[in-house]
């Protein structure tokens, strides 16, 4: 598994919760990616399912205000959240 922008190689940590079947019981940020002017990030539902999103999304609810190096900031009903990568 490669990323799409510059064919390196997935982190074995990403391609892991990427792939994992698993009930969640949360959303969860998976990765992020791109170039610095248009970053993506790669959501996981509590559901198992993994979107591609940016910046002016709407997921589940929530409208993605900024993708950052680590985290995504998301906002529902005037509260924002911070969306973490996962440790370890």
């Amino acid at each position: 598994m490669t990323t799409i922008d510059t064919g390196t190689p997935t982190p074995p940590k990403v391609q892991k919760y990427a792939n994992q079947q698993a009930r969640i019981d949360r959303t969860a940020l998976i990765g992020v990616f791109g170039r610095p002017d248009a970053p993506r990030a790669l959501i996981r539902l509590p559901r198992g399912e993994t979107h591609t999103v940016a910046i002016g999304d709407t997921i589940n609810g929530n409208t993605i205000e900024a993708i950052g190096m680590d985290l995504v900031i998301v906002s529902r009903m005037g509260t924002q959240s911070i969306l973490r990568m996962p440790a370890g």
